[in-house]
């Protein structure tokens, strides 16, 4: 595997104004040499910049080879960048630290690692690949973008932490899953796929599902009165994903909805909810 390092200069933190960087992608970095991928160009507003005016470039890659191979490594606070990896295909990308908006939106393959945060929107719109935040992760993570009706499509996202309102909404296949806590609206207008949550819940979750999987092994605060009651289950054994160990309440909804999803509740905590 070659490498590319993009260290971010202590000039470009002056600036409070996002930046949009779509073009950090191992599809557009893999058939150009270090310098052509510093003439590059990303945005902040309606000033064009270049990579190598924003970035110090270093690594052993080489124009060509395969996409596969390519790890592009980003160090420094980047919570102000925009869409990285947006549409990628192959390759992984490692952010060494906080990450903003948009990341990894429509990506189809490959592999995105944060060791920190996440922004809202990361994964929207996911076709493929797997994003893996190590920290806590925004909104509308795996969901849709604005406008769009059409969420995540496959893939896997993994965060290690918290994230905030409506993830997966939207949801048409995949998996998401969170070791932390979510906030409202979890798996708003899920059609299909699988999120399995490790904490809390704060509330609404499932609100208008149609199908899909939502697995909450912490407490969910507060149930939709759409959703029905169907029994209890011993360990979930779930298509291509495996078997969930526990006891959980099963139940079904949205039915203020034509077609409803399931929802299963670690048992031991949600006694509350029958």
């Amino acid at each position: 595997m070659t490498t590319i390092n993009l260290t971010l200069k202590k000039s470009a933190t002056k600036s409070n104004i996002p930046i949009e960087a779509e073009i950090i992608s191992p599809d557009n970095f893999f058939e150009k040499d270090l310098t052509e991928i510093g003439h590059l160009s990303v945005w902040r507003g309606n000033k064009e910049l270049t990579i190598s005016q924003v970035f110090t470039i270093s690594g052993d890659h080489v124009k060509g080879g395969e996409i596969k191979d390519l790890k592009i490594i980003l160090k420094g606070d980047l919570s102000r960048f925009k869409r990285i990896g947006q549409k990628m295909s192959e390759g992984l990308i490692d952010i060494k630290g906080s990450v903003g908006m948009h990341l990894g939106t429509q990506m189809a393959g490959g592999k995105i690692i944060v060791q920190e945060d996440a922004d809202d929107f990361a994964g929207a719109n996911m076709k493929g690949g797997e994003m893996h935040i190590l920290g806590n992760a925004g909104h509308y993570l795996g969901g849709s973008v604005r406008g769009d009706w059409r969420g995540m499509s496959n893939g896997k996202i993994r965060v290690e932490g918290n994230i905030g309102n409506e993830c997966g909404v939207w949801m048409r296949k995949g998996v998401i899953e969170i070791g932390g806590t979510v906030n409202l609206f979890l798996g708003i207008h899920m059609h299909n796929g699988l999120i399995v949550v490790d904490g809390d819940v704060e509330g609404r979750a499932g609100a208008e599902m149609t199908g899909g999987i939502i697995v909450i092994k912490g407490k969910l605060k507060k149930n939709l009165p759409s959703f029905e009651f169907v029994d209890k289950k011993k360990d979930i054994e779930i298509e291509n994903y495996g078997t969930i160990a526990g006891s959980y309440l099963e139940f079904k909804g949205d039915f203020a909805e034509r077609k409803q999803g399931s929802m299963f509740l670690l048992e031991s905590k949600n006694i509350h909810l029958l």
